[in-house]
């Protein structure tokens, strides 16, 4: 039996180092030399992130989010961690950051970064807005326009310290109470969010799935957000029991843009009435909510089987963006979440499985290694984000 290739970059992947939706830039995930020290790697991956913003056009002034996950054994370096970072992208104003501890990462590394730009010669590009940088030296929330990001929110008060200690539905309402004063820093409110992440500290059972969708849907009405929730190793520095990001876009009132929404027939569903929508189109914008392998009563599809999931859950991305007239290669950033004790043989399945999806090779990409997904025998997790073409 033929092993498995290493993967180490898009290109093992057969992805794409950066990709463009309208005028944003999306960089996938990039890694540096598992057998070096943590500030070598943190170094490499920056360096392969800042190459690949010349590729497509931009710098690392360019830079509005970006995404940091690192091993599980560091949490105690994760200021030291961001620190690095802020000072490799010095944007005025500072982009928003999201940091999530892994029990794994792709190829043993410690640290793999991915990051959202700006093309400079876009319209976004100059109306660039922020909310105070926080005690990292990175904005909470940046507004460009109609775009507005927020970076990982905490049940934290103004002293840093945590709020509703072991109770993970009180910091959940804290941490979306902080994203809805984030967005009105920057003349928009919680109706805009498009697309909401959450990390939280679980067991992956269908239970803890259920509780932490409830919560976070309570905060938006119907058409809500995409969204995406999974569990990751914990807690979080200071006994934090889940972090938070979204993304939204805003009218020039300040209210939510108009969105159109994708929920085909026989899509799955969350097994408690939620807010969340399946696929969202705003301002030509293609946002996915994670996408999985399930019924329409939230019970999973192939137990157990990756590949087979894989291309469950790619069949019904198919369809949620049939629903707006556009395919999957109108994606430029796709991020899967898979269960996997970071074998390169579970990467060469997913990618087996993803790979005839796409006519041109996939987009950016980023895979996010976890121990367990949310719900009850399922083995991957899929979201995107991408743009109807002119």
């Amino acid at each position: 039996m033929t092993a498995p290739p290493a993967y180490r970059s898009p290109s093992d992947f057969n992805a794409r180092a950066h990709s463009r939706a309208q005028d944003i830039v999306f960089l996938s995930a990039q890694l540096g030399n598992p057998q070096d020290g943590l500030d070598a790697q943190v170094d490499q991956a920056v360096a392969k992130i800042i190459a690949a913003l010349a590729g497509a056009g931009a710098g690392p002034g360019d830079v509005v989010k970006l995404g940091l996950f690192y091993h599980r054994s560091l949490i105690a370096h994760e200021a030291l961690i961001l620190s690095r970072l802020r000072a490799a992208f010095p944007a005025d104003p500072p982009p928003v950051v999201t940091a999530i501890p892994l029990h794994v990462l792709v190829a043993g590394a410690l640290v793999q970064i991915e990051a959202i730009a700006l093309h400079p010669q876009g319209a976004r590009h100059g109306q660039r807005e922020a909310v105070s940088a926080d005690a990292t030296g990175f904005s909470r929330a940046l507004r460009c326009g109609d775009l507005v990001f927020v970076g990982a929110q905490m049940a934290r008060d103004a002293q840093g310290q945590t709020l509703h200690g072991g109770d993970i539905v009180g910091q959940a309402k804290t941490t979306i109470g902080h994203i809805g004063e984030a967005l009105k820093e920057v003349g928009a409110d919680l109706s805009c969010v498009a697309k909401l992440n959450t990390y939280y500290v679980g067991h992956g059972t269908t239970e803890d799935w259920a509780m932490a969708a409830r919560v976070r849907s309570d905060a938006f009405r119907k058409p809500g957000p995409g969204a995406t929730g999974v569990p990751v190793p914990g807690p979080y520095p200071g006994d934090v029991l889940l972090r938070q990001e979204a993304i939204g876009l805003v009218a020039p009132d300040g209210t939510a843009a108009h969105r159109d929404t994708s929920w085909p027939e026989g899509t799955w569903d969350w097994p408690i009435p939620v807010s969340f929508e399946q696929g969202l189109k705003i301002n030509d914008l293609l946002i996915l909510g994670g996408q999985i392998s399930a019924t329409p009563k939230g019970e999973a599809v192939f137990p157990g089987d990756l590949a087979a999931q894989a291309r469950n859950t790619m069949e019904c991305i198919d369809r949620i963006l049939a629903g707006f007239g556009a395919g999957i290669d109108d994606l430029a950033k796709v991020t899967v979440f898979l269960a996997t004790a970071g074998d390169d043989a579970d990467i060469a399945c997913v990618l087996g499985a993803l790979t005839p999806f796409f006519s041109n090779g996939l987009p950016a990409l980023t895979f996010v290694p976890l121990s367990r997904l949310g719900l009850t025998g399922l083995e991957i997790e899929i979201e995107g984000v991408g743009a109807i073409r002119a």
